[in-house]
């Protein structure tokens, strides 16, 4: 008699993850009491164990399988190995993937210390004591490099010190790392590829003295001393994030791209500086469901003065929603959004639930960042925008953006003015990605009035002259900004 068999597939839609004929919209749990939720209605993967900060990494779902992932700055540490003169300096070997790694590192190591996570740095600093107990395969990799009668310990030349011995010159940190080091960073010594091959290493008890999670990765060789402290701190259950830019290997024959593929599918999660200089924290408001950015972005700077945000905004097209920074083609912006707003208050009569806003696009980068002379570009007004009527605490939507179908965002038949009507994003063949900006104003003098704005004269300068932009306009008509939005696309043409 012939056996009846099943088949589960798991599939990603937008706002769901369906498994066989079983719809998932609740965030599903990975681990034991110490878990990770994915969240299908993001495709991300919340590594935060609940904590109240949020920093959101993006990552394009094509290539990892999810959208991104969440981790808390403050149970994080950025660890840079081996980043030392034997490694890196010309002096040693044409170490060029190494060289590679020290701007996008710089960039990390600068945003990590404004978010508040601990800059680790990580290298060989071994003793005597230490030769006395090296495993013989451990000794013979350096005796390969340097010859079979010189290894570690061995006595360098021209007052170089012994060979990655502690506090020699060959061990220090190579001199562009060196400048960046602070007095409030940690320093910690290894003896095998792995920093964290026993409980014994400084590295592994300074991280279960003080509860840190998740490890951001960087430095070199990324599939040799790298990847074997990943490999560990994988085992001993850490959270392991590989910045694939800021490590680097001179092995060649495919050794990054295994190594990266090893972590993102298996040991953790792979991104880059990219993604780690652009990603937002958020505090969540009295709703866990529903994000506040607690800060204006760099990406905001040209275009408008530093504010506090107050409100959420969540703005979603047809088959594709703004996530901060995310990258839509074209074609996919070329209907109105709708647009929803949240100030965080499960009481709808809050003040801000009776003011009127305004919402604007504009493009920063029209026609080109490199060449911006119609900038900046309005692409859309609108007034008479109110709060969302469906709280967020009703929203059995998953963190970090809310959808469109819960909280019921507007249409061009609702009561919605368009003082100038939505220009959909196109930009030019050739011209790189652009910036698209959606900003949220209200009031200076906090009326709940409608506001009576009246069209620019023109879109390029926002109808202002060379220079004119959104700044201008709302300064002109009495506006501060409350929140925002964007995201970024380009021509398939480059």
């Amino acid at each position: 008699m012939a056996s009846d068999s099943a088949v589960l597939t798991t599939q990603h839609l937008q706002h769901d993850t369906t498994v066989g004929t079983i719809k998932c919209t609740a965030p599903i749990p990975f681990g034991g009491e110490e878990q990770w939720l994915y969240q299908p209605a993001t495709t991300k993967f919340d590594l935060t164990r609940g904590s109240q900060q949020k920093m959101v990494i993006e990552s394009e779902d094509s290539e990892r399988n999810h959208s991104g992932f969440i981790i808390d700055p403050g149970t994080s540490v950025m660890i840079i190995v081996d980043m030392q003169n034997y490694f890196v300096h010309p002096m040693y070997r044409d170490h060029a993937e190494g060289i590679a790694t020290i701007e996008p590192t710089l960039k990390v190591i600068e945003r990590c210390r404004r978010e508040g996570i601990q800059i680790a740095w990580l290298g060989w600093g071994i003793t005597d004591h230490d030769l006395k107990r090296m495993a013989p395969a451990v000794q013979r990799g350096f005796s390969k490099t340097l010859g079979w009668h010189i290894g570690l310990g061995a006595q360098l030349p021209d007052r170089q010190g012994r060979c990655l011995f502690k506090r020699s010159w060959n061990a220090e940190l190579y001199e562009p790392m060196r400048a960046v080091a602070e007095p409030g960073d940690l320093f910690f010594d290894k003896t095998r590829m792995s920093g964290l091959w026993s409980t014994d290493e400084p590295l592994h008890e300074y991280l279960r003295a003080t509860g840190k999670q998740t490890l951001l990765f960087a430095g070199v060789n990324t599939d040799q001393c790298v990847f074997g402290t990943v490999s560990d701190a994988y085992s001993w259950g850490w959270d392991c994030v590989l910045i694939n830019d800021c490590t680097g290997t001179m092995t060649g024959r495919g050794a990054q791209e295994l190594a990266e593929y090893q972590v993102s599918q298996n040991m953790g999660f792979v991104t880059n500086s990219t993604a780690l200089s652009l990603p937002f924290l958020f505090q969540p408001s009295n709703s866990p469901c529903t994000p506040m950015l607690t800060k204006a972005p760099k990406t905001f700077e040209q275009m408008i003065n530093d504010f506090l945000p107050s409100l959420t905004l969540s703005v979603h097209w047809l088959h594709s929603h703004a996530k901060l920074g995310n990258t839509i083609e074209p074609k996919y912006l070329q209907d109105q959004p709708s647009i929803t707003l949240h100030d965080g208050s499960s009481a709808l009569t809050s003040p801000a639930s009776t003011t009127k806003y305004v919402i604007t696009l504009t493009d920063p980068d029209a026609p080109s960042r490199q060449n911006p002379k119609w900038s900046e570009m309005c692409h859309w007004i609108a007034a008479n925008v109110s709060l969302s009527s469906t709280s967020s605490a009703e929203s059995d939507d998953a963190y970090p953006i809310p959808t469109r179908h819960v909280l019921g965002g507007f249409s061009r038949s609702s009561c919605l003015h368009d003082v100038l009507p939505y220009k959909p994003p196109g930009p030019p063949e050739k011209t790189g990605k652009h910036r698209y900006v959606f900003l949220v104003f209200a009031s200076r003098n906090g009326s709940g009035e409608g506001l009576g704005l009246t069209k620019p004269a023109g879109r390029k300068h926002w109808g202002q002259g060379k220079g004119g932009g959104v700044r201008g306009r709302a300064e002109g008509n009495g506006l501060v900004v409350v929140g925002g939005n964007f995201v970024y696309a380009e021509n398939e043409q480059q």
